[in-house]
């Protein structure tokens, strides 16, 4: 009996002294509630609980607890930031093309390329195109929110197939559609006055004759805000040559690419 009173007497204080539970509910303004979850549940004791449901946090604990959950709320609970995201592309690609034609006709025997009525002809030939690839997108974005943006379109695509009549064939064709897009995904975070960006870009364009270009580019980058930063760079060259009788013909293509991207503040 007398140990059953030393007990009583020991956890007496401690269930008068016992800060009474409570639930608050609380409105969030410009964050995710559940993303706010994970950065309160440290400042609640073993009987507390915090749980998000739409913009509203659910908090059940103590008064200390919750004014403390309510001060850091007040820290947490800002706007973000409002962003616009540029990917710029530069460059384009060049083909060079020199060709040389000869041919000799004595009358009895014709060699090479000779038009009619000549005896011999030697034919140079040097052309030269360049097409540029400058490109810029844009889109607006929340600091700490994924962004994403393309466009495209539908262009058809030719392949033969015969077309059979009776126990005969003729030539013929189908049309599918194929979808060609260009655009960028990316996720800032906004550190002071620098940035960090995950991105992922890509450029699909119609090369001709069936031919389709592809261009990826993926990678996490960081600078200051409204820098350019580099996010790769494509070049190369090819060539390419062809012999035969009376022709000589060589060709080089060059492609240069410059893929930058930046983040300029709003706010």
């Amino acid at each position: 009996m007398k140990h059953l009173l030393l007990i009583l007497l020991t956890i007496l204080p401690a269930v008068v002294h016992a800060e009474p539970t409570q639930v608050q509910v609380i409105e969030v303004r410009s964050q995710p509630a559940a993303d706010l979850v994970a950065g309160i549940e440290p400042l609640l004791g073993a009987d507390s609980s915090v749980s998000a449901y739409h913009d509203k946090l659910i908090v059940k604990g103590t008064p200390d607890e919750i004014a403390a959950v309510r001060s850091l709320l007040d820290r947490l609970d800002q706007p973000a930031r409002r962003l616009i995201i540029e990917v710029r592309q530069g460059g384009g690609q060049s083909v060079s093309t020199q060709g040389l034609g000869y041919g000799v006709n004595t009358g009895n025997v014709r060699i090479g390329r000779v038009p009619p009525g000549s005896e011999a002809t030697v034919r140079l030939q040097d052309a030269r195109t360049r097409s540029e690839g400058d490109s810029l997108q844009r889109v607006q974005a929340l600091d700490g929110r994924a962004a994403l943006i393309r466009t495209g379109q539908s262009v058809p695509v030719y392949q033969s197939q015969p077309q059979w009549y009776g126990y005969g064939v003729a030539p013929g064709y189908r049309v599918d559609y194929r979808d060609v897009s260009s655009g960028f995904y990316a996720l800032p975070r906004v550190h002071g006055d620098q940035v960090t960006v995950e991105i992922y870009q890509q450029q699909q364009r119609e090369a001709g004759s069936g031919r389709f270009d592809h261009q990826q580019a993926s990678s996490v980058l960081r600078g200051r805000l409204g820098q350019w930063l580099t996010l790769g760079s494509i070049g190369g060259e090819d060539a390419a040559s062809r012999n035969q009788i009376g022709l000589h013909a060589q060709t080089q293509r060059r492609q240069d690419r410059l893929i930058e991207l930046r983040v300029i503040p709003l706010d």
